[in-house]
């Protein structure tokens, strides 16, 4: 069996240290971005894809939910917008619009709608507005990174002669509200188990049994393929546009998936073997599930006061 890329949201969602933080255009885009960067929404919990798997698993308890995310979010603009105050500058960021329905691929493409109009592709996100900004607003909400602030030394960037954070106001508003609340420690650990889990479960008998199962009910149909990992990452599935060869093959695979019940037998393995690990660490995700505690109290804290 070909080794495939661990899932991102695998690492993302449940270690709880995605990198969530908001650009002044896009709450939900990578930290900290101009505003050209590319949104990237983070799957709802609520959603029955994420629901079903990734959010179900031992490890997913040591997790921040998307409105938790949503929290800090908001939180760190806050801070971002009293930044900017303190500049004499407005700032309010653009509204971020309903994120696509969230889809887990953890255990490969579950969703049938999905593949009927995508194959194996993410469903497209919509657009986000972007904030508009004026100049000044760009040099000091972004620092360094914007534009205006382009071949100017850190230590140089000042706005009416008052120093902007290296940063710029929203990177120090993120940066700022995070560190007191790192674990690189418990991170490591909550991401090594989230690793760990996903490759062992694959080696785990029942799982290999239902991927043999699966992989006959896809030669009844015509496909070649010895798990569903290896057929998602096909690279005539990965590039270009999608073909109606790649929707009937991925139909076949939610298909078979259906069948076999593979997702279930495949998490309730993945579970088993987290538990287990989970044990072994009690004492680090102890700390990083009271560090998240912690920090999303602080972040209702600061949009109660707002």
């Amino acid at each position: 069996m070909r080794r495939s890329a661990i899932p991102v949201l695998l690492l993302t969602l449940l270690v709880g240290c995605a990198p969530h933080e908001p650009s002044a255009g896009d709450a939900s885009s990578t930290f900290p971005s101009a505003p050209q960067s590319t949104p990237s929404p983070s799957p709802s919990p609520s959603s029955p894809a994420s629901e079903s798997y990734t959010f179900r698993l031992p490890l997913a308890v040591y997790s921040y939910s998307d409105a938790d995310y949503e929290v800090i979010r908001s939180a760190e603009q806050v801070l971002a917008r009293d930044c900017m105050r303190g500049f004499g500058l407005s700032y309010r960021p653009a509204r971020n619009p309903a994120p696509a329905e969230a889809q887990d691929r953890r255990y490969g493409l579950t969703d049938r709608a999905s593949a009927e109009r995508y194959g194996y592709r993410m469903p497209p996100q919509p657009e986000t507005p972007k904030a508009k900004l004026t100049e000044d607003q760009m040099k000091v909400l972004y620092g360094n990174r914007s534009a205006p602030a382009a071949g100017v030394k850190n230590s140089d960037l000042r706005y009416r002669g008052k120093k902007v954070p290296d940063e710029g106001c929203l990177g120090a508003a993120v940066l700022g509200f995070r560190k007191p609340y790192e674990d690189e420690a418990g991170a490591e650990v909550a991401s090594r188990i989230a690793t760990a889990s996903y490759e062992n479960s694959q080696k785990v008998p029942e799982v290999r049994a239902v991927f043999g199962k699966w992989s006959s009910c896809m030669k009844q149909k015509g496909y070649d393929y010895a798990s569903p990992l290896e057929a998602m990452a096909a690279p005539a599935f990965v590039r270009g546009k999608v073909s109606a060869v790649e929707k009937d093959t991925a139909e076949a695979d939610v298909s078979c998936k259906e069948r076999t019940r593979l997702a279930e037998v495949w998490f309730a393995a993945e579970s088993s073997i987290q538990k287990d690990m989970i044990k072994a660490e009690a004492e680090a995700l102890r700390r990083l599930g009271e560090l998240h505690e912690k920090k999303l109290r602080a972040a209702r804290k600061i949009l109660a006061g707002a």
